[in-house]
């Protein structure tokens, strides 16, 4: 029995964590911050539908979106048979002409940093695609995002049940989720074959938490092709499947394999040891000491990278989430300098990995191209001139590469308008741009023939005609296989030259002379340099480095190599000498092997399902490509014409009616080799795609939370709150509602309606709360009311930095509800009661506030950057001047990683109330605090002290027993004390934290506990102050002198008592998840008047600021 009761208050404790989460009360330590979206462009949509998509397009985007939802058609067996899981409802699909034009989207916006205990986020069968640029690396991220969604639904959403299990878990890491999308969409790639050996080459622990998302994707790529190739793919759809049951990633491989998951990677890495170990025997690590970028700490990427015609000068630069600068290396005196920054910090969107583009005019003028207010610029930028000049390029979206001509008065881009890519002319002088290409092929990476008017491209077309118009789908496009081609710009009826014609993909030309041109390929597996001589018109291969090269620039006339690669799982620009003549020779990777080998069989497959007599045909080799010098000819394919070269008359048969024999049916090849599922989806399918049709804002909802909070004045009480939004949450409504648990201490409510399609965004907002206090043994009966209907204005100067403007109208009510008011007495006139006892208050105003935010989520209740928001809040009495007030507030929080497992984070805040009837703020005390105290410093004039009407009036006590200021007045937390230790019109603190979390901590461990991976301790300390005239600052202040006054007297006192005006507490605390709710435990050391008062326990629940 004693046992038992020992156990109960352990036991109302969980429960009382379980139940008890966040304020909705607007209090210090809730501000609201957040990101922004800006739209420079207004997106009309429509749509096509089919069975199981549709996709929604804008502006010219038809025939793209016609395409991509004919080829997910297409594609949607495969998947869904891949991953073993079927949708509930059909996909849809929103194509956006660029990675700009995605990022003015809303969806993801108002998504909170942490998701609160009692919420369910719904997942939405939805996907925002971004054009590429080209339609070879377009269809693979359709894949990708496809599936990536799809797993997501699968894991987390698939129906109601399983979105409120997936909120009471913890999520399954990017490797698991993510790489399986990258596997189905990509295979075994270059890339992620060259992150996975440089991670075993780097690290010995098969630990991937601390590396970047990027990192996360290329090695959980890996591991699922490694699993491929060990088990079979039927075991992607078994572990998944287990995967959605026990939501766990490491025990759904175990118990579907068979093998511990320790030995699984154990066996993950030494199926790369080997692999690496082949590739190592004939090629030469790059070496790190040629790295000129620094030690990239924060995991930047470089885009390019581009030596000056003399060699004299590289320019290389690096982008971070949208931010980027560009750095120059003076090759002589060996110094750097950065010469630009533009761009701005993305959070949580997708930028172009591409951007900037770097391309020297002369020997001094860098041309830059980057995104800058949804529009492509070139920046021109001359050494050691300040400033610089822009030129908005028109028409081009997705430039993918540029170089000047010598002059720099024009330049050739490769880019896309309306999705499809082609090789452009752009003239400076005029800002025209012209097309050198005219089709549905991809070109690439084009370049100048210096001394000429030729240009240099890469492409995956297979014809070298100029009339060709490419392929009509997305199926029918060569990802695999990209060639070089010369053209003439001179002649724009000449046909293209092929110079190079492998089974891989040759990128990246450069020609230093008329004669040579350098390109990457990865005919050998691994992205290197190789050289073609137009004399003999051969190529070698130049370079053979172990890991890829992304980028390069040869400064051929001093024989030095500036390229692009990794090292250590992050990218650098390394610097060398390099001839560029001496061929060399590496093997081919067991991933290239491989590759090549499906190709063939691919397109052996391809051949016999159209003629069936060419099984013999195909040859089973590469060969070295050789072709013939270029030389100008006219095209001889115009369209419409005739191949005279190769052309075949049809033989007369004749029918032998006598012996005539009726033909086999032809096996279909597109049903060869499929599961009965996969057939069978396709029977059913819809053939014809229905539309176009126009968008229609169809509403949805978004999250659910239902949960408890712990008000300051009410205690425990039940939240409910609902989000609901169209598709592109370009409207957005959310309701909530609040109620004490005793039910018989008032409300809260509120309802509000966003609208952000356009540049300015919108709100309406409806907010009451009435607040009931009651005292059975004094008769107090009382109720304040709040009503607050508030238009919203909001002006996002750029993503990070916002206006707003809310013009308001409030009212307050206060209704004494004591009994004994309704008894005549005849001491008191019944107005008085009457007037008293049901007293309203008007207020207009505005509220205007600017808000920074560039912060980060980098773990549970961790972030790095900066929040800072300065509000100005004025209220002006309507049927009384005498109530107006002010309010100005400033909120300016820092969140700083010190080193792995260490993060500093520090808060200021300021708020002060002024005017005519100034409220005020109650210093102390902790957000959804359990077993909270309270202090009432004068019991006649604290809000916090509540009177009958009855008593004062009869009583003639002199205390007002309206304290409808509590309506307006402000809880500021300050750890160790308790709520209301001091009060005043004004308030000032500042609380500094050091935070260590676990996992990052103990990096080399496994845990696996959810208790444990969440688990933090902190240090901090906090200080603050409250004061009505005589701010702590001064030496005599409002919490060192007393008024001494004698009744009948007119003389008084003040006397100075030297008390120390500012509440200070050190101390250490807890944070973990307990029962799906964040919980913290702190132990405090109060500092008050000098002196270290007795510690505290402070228990509570929700995020820390």
């Amino acid at each position: 029995m004693k046992k038992a009761l020992l156990r109960l208050p352990a036991v109302c404790l969980l429960l009382l964590c379980f139940l008890a989460n966040q304020s909705l009360n607007a209090q210090a330590f809730k501000e609201e911050f957040g990101k922004n979206r800006v739209q420079y462009k207004t997106f009309n949509w429509s749509f096509y539908s089919s069975e199981n998509f549709e996709v929604y397009y804008y502006g010219n985007g038809s025939t793209m979106a016609n395409r991509t939802i004919e080829y997910l058609e297409a594609e949607f067996s495969k998947i869904t048979e891949t991953i073993g899981y079927f949708p509930f409802a059909k996909t849809r699909v929103f194509l956006y002409n660029s990675v700009v034009d995605k990022q003015q989207s809303n969806v993801g916006l108002r998504s909170s940093d942490f998701t609160v205990g009692g919420q369910t986020n719904f997942v939405q069968s939805q996907v925002e695609i971004a054009n590429t640029g080209d339609f070879a690396s377009f269809k693979k991220k359709v894949m990708f995002s496809i599936t990536d969604m799809l797993i997501q639904e699968m894991l987390y959403g698939g129906n109601i049940a399983e979105m409120f299990q997936s909120s009471l878990t913890s999520p399954i890491p990017v490797w698991f989720t993510g790489g399986i999308s990258s596997f189905i969409a990509y295979g075994w790639t270059k890339e992620s074959d060259d992150a996975v050996r440089d991670f075993i080459a780097n690290n010995t622990q098969n630990k991937f938490q601390k590396l970047s998302p990027q990192m996360n994707l290329l090695l959980g790529q890996s591991l699922w092709n490694y699993m491929t190739q060990r088990y079979g793919q039927r075991s992607i759809s078994n572990i998944l499947n287990l995967a959605r049951i026990i939501r766990n990633e490491e025990n759904s491989i175990e118990r579907t394999l068979g093998v511990p998951y320790s030995q699984f990677l154990d066996d993950w890495r030494d199926f790369y040891e080997t692999t690496k170990t082949v590739i190592s025997q004939d090629t030469q690590v790059p070496n790190s000491d040629y790295i000129i970028s620094g030690k990239n700490r924060s995991s930047a990427i470089f885009t390019d990278v581009a030596f000056n015609s003399s060699g004299s000068y590289l320019a290389y630069a690096k982008m971070l989430d949208g931010r980027f600068e560009i750095d120059v290396v003076n090759t002589r005196s060996q110094t750097t300098s950065n010469i630009y920054k533009a761009g701005l910090r993305l959070i949580d969107q997708e930028v172009d990995r591409t951007l900037p583009l770097l391309s020297w005019a002369d020997s001094t003028t860098l041309g830059i191209i980057y995104v800058e207010e949804g529009f492509n610029v070139l920046a021109v930028k001359r050494m050691g001139v300040k400033g610089e000049q822009k030129l908005r390029i028109p028409l081009l979206s997705n430039i993918q590469s540029f170089e000047f001509k010598e002059g720099g008065r024009q330049a050739v881009m490769t880019g896309d308008i309306n999705g499809v890519s082609d090789a452009f002319l752009y003239n400076l002088v005029r800002g025209q741009v012209r097309r050198i290409t005219n089709d549905t092929f991809d070109e690439r990476d084009i370049s100048y023939i210096p001394g000429t008017n030729q240009v240099i491209f890469s492409s995956n077309r297979k014809s070298d005609s100029v009339f060709v118009t490419g392929p009509l789908s997305l199926d029918e496009v060569d990802d695999n296989q990209f060639n070089l081609f010369s053209y003439d710009l001179d002649y724009p009826d000449s046909s293209f030259n092929k110079l190079t014609n492998a089974l891989a993909s040759n990128v990246k030309s450069f020609a230093p002379n008329t004669t040579d041109v350098y390109y990457l390929s990865d005919q050998q597996g691994i992205h290197n340099i190789f050289r073609y001589n137009g004399l003999d018109s051969i190529s070698t291969q130049v370079s053979n480095f172990s890991y890829g090269i992304k980028d390069y620039s040869y400064d051929y006339r001093n024989r030095r190599l500036a390229y692009i690669s990794i090292s250590d799982g992050k990218e650098g620009v390394f610097y060398q000498s390099f001839d560029g003549v001496t061929s060399t020779f590496s093997s081919v990777t067991p991933r290239r092997a491989l590759e090549v080998s499906k190709i063939l069989a691919e397109q052996r497959k391809a051949r016999i399902a159209s003629d069936p007599a060419l099984v013999d045909s195909i040859q089973n080799s590469i060969e070295f490509t050789q072709v013939r010098p270029p030389e100008q000819k006219l095209d001889s394919l115009k369209a419409g014409a005739i191949d005279t070269e190769n052309y075949q008359f049809n033989r007369k048969t004749k029918v032998d009616t006598r012996d005539y024999q009726f033909e086999k049916p032809k096996d279909d090849p597109t049903t060869a080799g499929r599961g009965f599922l996969n057939i069978y989806q396709n029977s059913e399918s819809e053939e014809r795609i229905q539309g176009p049709k126009l968008y229609e804002n169809r509403f949805q909802t978004d999250n659910l939370l239902t949960t408890f909070v712990i008000d300051e004045l009410r205690a425990f009480s039940q939240l409910f709150e609902i989000q609901m939004n169209d598709y592109l949450e370009n409207h957005r409504l959310r309701g909530g509602l609040l109620v004490p648990i005793s039910l018989n201490q008032g409300y809260d409510i509120y309802a509000e309606y966003e609208y952000l399609k356009h540049r300015i965004d919108a709100k309406v907002k409806y907010f009451r709360q009435s607040i009931v206090t009651r005292d059975r043994t004094t008769f107090l009966d009382q109720r304040y009311n709040l009503n607050r209907i508030e238009l919203g204005f909001s002006y996002p100067i750029n993503p990070l930095l916002r206006v707003e403007a809310n013009p308001f109208y409030t009212q307050t009510r206060f209704i004494d509800r004591d009994f004994r008011l309704l008894i005549p007495n005849p001491a008191v006139n019944p107005s008085r009661f009457n007037d008293e006892a049901n007293a309203t208050a008007s207020y207009v105003g505005l509220t205007s506030t600017l808000v920074f935010d560039n912060s980060v989520v980098v773990g549970t209740n961790l972030h790095e950057g900066t929040r800072a928001k300065l509000t100005f809040e004025a209220h002006g009495g309507l049927n009384a001047a005498s109530r107006s007030f002010n309010n100005v507030e400033l909120d300016v929080r820092h969140y700083q990683k010190i080193n792995k497992g260490i993060y500093l984070a520090a808060r200021f805040y300021f708020g002060s109330y002024f005017g005519k009837a100034p409220k005020r703020y109650y210093l102390g005390g902790i957000d959804n605090w359990l077993f909270n105290s309270t202090q009432i410093r004068d019991p006649e004039t604290d809000d916090l002290a509540f009177q009958p009407l009855f008593t004062s009036v009869v009583n003639n006590t002199g205390v007002n027993p309206n304290k409808s200021d509590i309506l307006f007045n402000q809880f500021v937390n300050l750890r160790g004390y308790d709520y209301n230790t001091f009060q005043g019109r004004n308030v000032m603190t500042f609380s500094g934290e050091l935070r260590f979390p676990l996992d990052q901590l103990l990096i080399n461990s496994d845990l696996k506990s959810n208790f444990l991976k969440n688990l933090q301790i902190i240090g901090f300390y906090d200080i603050g102050s409250s004061w009505d005239d005589l701010s702590p600052f001064e030496e005599r202040n409002n919490q060192n002198i007393e008024e001494i006054r004698t009744d009948g007297s007119p003389f008084s006192a003040v006397i100075n008592n030297f008390s120390n005006p500012w509440l200070q507490t050190a101390g250490v605390g807890m944070r973990t998840m307990l029962l799906g709710f964040y919980s913290r435990l702190d132990f405090s050391f109060p500092i008050q008047n000098f002196s270290v008062l007795s510690p505290t326990f402070q228990l509570s629940v929700g995020y820390d600021f």
